[in-house]
């Protein structure tokens, strides 16, 4: 949609501010006492020490044990398949700061993407015909299977079959599901063995899939401080970034996530400001502050094509939602389930499927907002309360509400671009620098055990 902003509604531009922000972390790095590591895919080495651009690390999973309060990382561009667990505190005056170097210039290498991703190739031969037209599956013993993916089309994850209302609801079997929903699959844990219908019933081998396996990008349990800005996420079992119980105190900005269950988490956490991030085709939300959290921020992201784009539920308190673009998700825009305390102001709320905003049981407060409901779309419903909690206009919502007075219908402005995950996966991929190939990949190892299965 298209259209002049009105006085009070910004058009959005959120990155550069948060690039004004991680340039600001940069500049106060390395007070007394504090180390800067660095780690680059193009000539590092994990037997150097990381201290230097020169004896840089390869692999992120170094900075795991090697980050402590005060320090700072500068991760080269590059495409890692692997994770970062924080486990150890940052303190209000030494914070723990991830930084990616997507300029290059404090790696020294060339400008790039700098991505993060928890799936991995298979050999899509691997799989054969299970029954039911367009389904396929094979015993898979290498690792937990936690989704997968078609990286020649969108790169939205599969719909994992247990959490769908044919398996809760109508207690379907598994294979049965899968059978009825393409883009779907079930990970047998006994067996070992997955088994999925591809998106559009042609072979996996006319397909280019990857398989999730790993968690989060960024994972802090339990500890303080932490900022990671500037990475592309894509593809984790649970999010780009995840500040988990009783964490806190955090700054996630200028991250983009898609592929993920959320593309940033907040759970049981405190503090965490959600600033500037691109979030999208994620399987539940953009951003979700969960479990209580307390006084999660998200401010000026762009969130589209997720569940919900961005979502606080079950007892979080202090949230605020300040001028974010979120726009065609597949059900809800902003939603908030049994909170207290929220604030929403000046964010657009555009073309999501089912309503704009969503509350449901919620103390909330919303002003200066710009609603663009569709065909069919609800501007807010506060389900699951009846057919007379659900307002199809602005007019009906405020007269019912009093909430978001000063709001505007329709005229939200020029929406931001969306991200080709092509271009940045092609990009990511074909960085300048060797490729780390293992003497046997958990591939081949793969092959090797399904032939042995298979009698051959």
């Amino acid at each position: 949609m298209s259209a002049t902003p009105r006085p009070g509604l910004r058009r959005s531009a959120p990155r550069a501010p948060a690039l004004a922000l991680a340039a600001l972390l940069a500049g106060a790095a390395s007070p007394c006492g504090a180390a800067t590591y660095y780690v680059r895919q193009t000539t590092g080495d994990d037997t150097h020490d990381g201290l230097t651009p020169a004896t840089a690390w390869k692999h992120v999973g170094m900075l795991s044990t090697a980050m402590q309060a005060g320090d700072t990382a500068f991760v080269g561009p590059g495409l890692y398949r692997e994770e970062i667990e924080v486990r150890h505190d940052g303190t209000a005056q030494q914070r723990i700061t991830f930084i990616a170097d997507t300029t290059g210039q404090h790696t020294g290498d060339p400008p790039g993407i700098v991505m993060l991703t928890g799936a991995e190739p298979v050999d899509e031969g691997l799989f054969v015909p299970q029954g039911p037209p367009g389904v396929y599956g094979a015993p898979f013993p290498v690792f937990q299977v936690w989704g997968l993916t078609e990286m020649d089309g969108p790169q939205f994850r599969y719909l994992r079959v247990n959490i769908t209302e044919e398996f809760l609801v109508e207690k379907m079997a598994p294979l049965d599901i899968v059978a009825k929903l393409p883009s779907s699959f079930y990970y047998d844990e006994a067996t070992r063995t997955l088994t999925f219908h591809t998106s559009d019933g042609r072979p996996p081998t006319e397909h280019e899939i990857e398989l999730i396996r790993r968690g989060n990008g960024v994972v802090v349990r339990g500890f303080h401080h932490v900022a990671v800005l500037g990475f592309t996420f894509r593809h984790m079992q649970d999010a780009g970034v995840n500040f988990f119980i009783g964490s806190g105190d955090g700054i996630v900005a200028d991250n983009t996530a898609w592929g993920c269950r959320q593309g940033v988490r907040i759970y049981g956490a405190s503090n965490v400001l959600v600033y500037g991030n691109m979030l999208f085709r994620n399987e539940n939300s953009g951003a979700y502050f969960a479990a209580k959290s307390v006084n999660g921020l998200a401010i000026r992201n762009v969130s589209y094509e997720n569940v919900k784009g961005l979502r606080w539920s079950s007892e979080s308190a202090g949230g605020l939602a300040l001028d974010n673009d979120v726009f065609d998700n597949r059900e809800r825009g902003i939603s908030l389930e049994n909170v207290t305390g929220a604030v929403l102001r000046g964010n657009r709320l555009v073309g999501n499927a089912v309503s704009q905003l969503q509350v449901i049981e919620s103390a909330f407060t919303s002003e200066n907002n710009c609603f663009a409901a569709g065909r069919g779309q609800l501007v807010a419903d506060f389900t699951p309360f009846g057919p007379l909690d659900r307002y199809a206009t602005l007019a009906e919502y405020q007269r019912a509400r009093a909430q978001d007075l000063d709001a505007r219908d329709g005229n939200c402005g020029t929406l931001p671009a969306t991200v080709d995950v092509h271009r940045l996966q092609a990009a990511a991929a074909a960085y300048p620098g060797p490729v780390e190939v293992p003497v046997e990949s958990w591939d081949a190892w793969a092959r090797r055990w399904l032939a042995r299965v298979r009698g051959r």
